[in-house]
């Protein structure tokens, strides 16, 4: 599997308001680490437009769209953890895995990510740990 999500890619502390300046940050995050140009972070936000990426349990998963791949230099993750929560259409946020990939390369760290969240010892690590090792051992344990 691709190393899609690396140290690099994992941030704690982060700052957002609103949904908007957090699918933004996600971009950003990509375009900084060459992944993707602004294009794909531009419809991150057209494709959060169609469907919100948020997925229960204080977390989001924004993505562009299909027509964006065409965009995306390599497939990345993002992890993103906030300081403060904010609220995503109703619901409070406190993480964001953002999403470029130009096929099915990411759908080992979605599947951990899954587990993740079901399991409470695991998802407290995400929202708590300063230690982004940990972070990789949990979402993409074939990188370390």
């Amino acid at each position: 599997m691709p190393n899609l999500l690396t140290q690099a890619g994992i941030h704690f502390g982060a700052t957002a308001s609103s949904k908007k300046e957090a699918v933004a940050l996600c971009g950003a995050q990509f375009v900084e680490l060459g992944a993707t140009s602004q294009d794909y972070a531009d419809a991150m936000w057209e494709r959060e437009q169609i469907a919100s990426s948020y997925l229960g349990n204080a977390v989001a998963m924004p993505h562009g769209t299909d027509e964006s791949r065409k965009y995306v230099n390599f497939g990345q993750i993002v992890f993103i953890r906030f300081a403060t929560p904010f609220i995503w259409d109703d619901e409070e946020v406190k993480l964001c895995i953002g999403i470029a990939a130009q096929g099915d390369e990411h759908v080992e760290i979605i599947g951990n990510l899954a587990e993740a969240l079901l399991d409470d010892e695991k998802f407290e690590i995400l929202l708590s740990t300063k230690d982004k090792l940990q972070v990789l051992e949990i979402l993409n344990p074939s990188s370390i």
